[in-house]
């Protein structure tokens, strides 16, 4: 079975951390999975301050868009938990 075009679904996920050094830290994490070439699929990023924005362009429907955005908010999490656990460890 052949898939009709589907249109083309765009989203904006912005990320605020506690600290600019957090936030490049997650930025330079994630920027290689930009790189990854998917047919129907285009990300980029940006990082100002302690803020990351993300922008997905997917052509291939809104659950290869939605699996995208999991992926990211998934790898965001794991980075920000890393993140806490440094700081708790961190020496007095």
């Amino acid at each position: 079975m052949r898939r009709s075009n589907s249109a083309e679904c765009f989203a904006v996920l912005e990320a605020v951390f506690r600290s600019e050094l957090e936030a490049e830290l997650a930025y330079l994490a994630l920027k290689p999975d930009e790189a990854l070439k998917v047919k129907g699929l285009k990300v980029s990023s940006g990082l100002k301050g302690r803020r990351i924005l993300f922008k997905v362009a997917c052509r291939r429907g809104l659950m290869s868009l939605a699996y995208t955005l999991i992926d990211y908010l998934t790898h965001l999490k794991m980075i920000q938990e890393a993140s806490s656990r440094l700081e708790e460890a961190k020496c007095p």
